[in-house]
């Protein structure tokens, strides 16, 4: 098979300096996948029969970012590339990490200790594939099941069931029988899982092409009564089951979508469970906030306060939110791009002009809420953004109603 992918050709000098110097070397994991499905390949893996101190002593930059596991970080010509001694694995007791592992000299030992099939495909420098579990054919039948028996795959690391809808929701696959029957019976088991290592998986799926087709599978799997708010509301799952989902960008804009659809649960409260930064919490909220001031007609003011970025988010929120009334984002750009200021900076005033123009009164909250009105009330084209204009405005009014 003939290496077209500009990513492996990059990754190529990698894996003849660990030939020529008596090694064995393979392409591994997703990269491999995506190639053989045709999607755009991310990270590029690599296995090899080298242990990790051999691998540091045959290049100049390496990074020991998970040498106990035997992965070291390679960097080469301005990219980074995980290299990874092969192994084989011990019980995983924790349900996230082995106990312990062996370092081999077999390509084929390592390949048996991966999740899924279509993962445990390892490609040659010549683009040959070893490929012992059948992978390619379950990548050509679009069916995700597990490397060997999947109540043990699944025992070892729970987070392993995330991954297989989080597949579903990327690549619009299948769940084979036995996988989806197991996953069926061990679903409990993903409560002993840290909560962020489901944030992770459960983003990637949000930001899925075919996540309707994975929403169906947590609830007929009964996976959701095992994550975080789902369990408190079966309801939600329901909602999210029943609507077209388009792909998302992030967390932030399927809470959103959450609280939009059942508001007893606030975002804070979603961050706290889910374990999520205050960086998604902003945004989430002021997702949410835009959506509904846009809905009773404030159109302008919520453009303003999203900013360029965040109307593409804002649009997919809404239409998924309202699909018999879209919004196009043609025309919200063009809306963002007329109005008279996009920022506060822009405005002709600030906060030290009305403090000078109110010299008499102490500073407070009241200087915070007149910069807000008068922002408003140039981006609704109320009044003009001049200086001598602005200033003639906030003079009209009483800085002690503002207290």
């Amino acid at each position: 098979m003939e290496l077209m992918n500009n990513a492996f050709q990059k990754a190529e000098p990698i894996l003849q300096t660990l030939h020529r110097n008596g090694y064995q070397a393979y392409f591994v994991g997703g990269a491999v996948r995506d190639f053989l499905i045709g999607r755009p390949t991310g990270d590029i893996d690599i296995a090899t029969s080298a242990k990790p101190e051999q691998v540091q002593e045959l290049f100049e930059k390496v990074i020991p970012v998970g040498i106990e596991h035997g992965t070291v970080m390679v960097r080469y010509d301005e990219e980074s590339y995980e290299v990874t001694t092969f192994r084989t694995e011990g019980d995983y007791h924790d349900y996230r990490h082995p106990d312990h592992v062996h370092f081999v000299k077999d390509i084929y030992e390592d390949i048996s200790r991966r999740d899924f099939t279509m993962n445990a495909i390892a490609m040659g420098i010549d683009g040959e594939l070893i490929d012992p579990y059948d992978g390619l054919n379950a990548i050509t039948k679009g069916e995700i099941e597990t490397v060997g028996k999947p109540d043990d795959r699944f025992e070892e690391d729970p987070l392993r069931m995330m991954r297989a809808l989080r597949f579903v929701s990327q690549l619009g696959f299948t769940l084979s029988s036995t996988t989806y029957q197991a996953i069926q019976q061990h679903a409990p088991l993903l409560e002993n899982i840290a909560v962020e290592r489901l944030s992770i998986e459960f983003e990637k799926l949000i930001q899925g092409h075919h996540a309707s087709k994975a929403w169906p599978l947590f609830i007929h799997s009964n996976t959701d009564q095992h994550l975080p708010v789902f369990k408190e509301e079966p309801s939600l799952m329901r909602y999210c089951a029943t609507k077209k989902w388009r792909a998302l960008g992030d967390f932030a804009e399927a809470l959103c979508i959450f609280h939009l659809f059942e508001p007893t649960f606030p975002i804070e409260y979603w961050v706290k469970e889910w374990k999520l930064s205050n960086k998604i919490k902003r945004k989430a909220s002021l997702l949410v906030s835009s959506y509904n001031e846009w809905h009773v007609g404030n159109e302008l003011w919520t453009i303003y306060k999203l900013g360029f970025e965040l109307l593409s988010p804002f649009v997919r929120i809404s239409n998924l939110m309202r699909a018999k009334d879209e919004i196009d984002i043609k025309t919200a750009k063009k809306m963002f791009e007329a109005l008279p200021i996009h920022r506060r900076e822009e405005l002709s005033i600030n906060g030290k002009d009305i403090r000078s123009w109110f010299s008499n009164h102490p500073p407070g909250p009241w200087i915070e809420s007149m910069l807000v009105t008068i922002e408003r009330l140039v981006i609704e084209g109320h009044i003009t953004n001049e200086k001598e204009i602005l200033k003639e405005r906030v003079l009209q009014w009483n800085p002690q109603e503002e207290d």
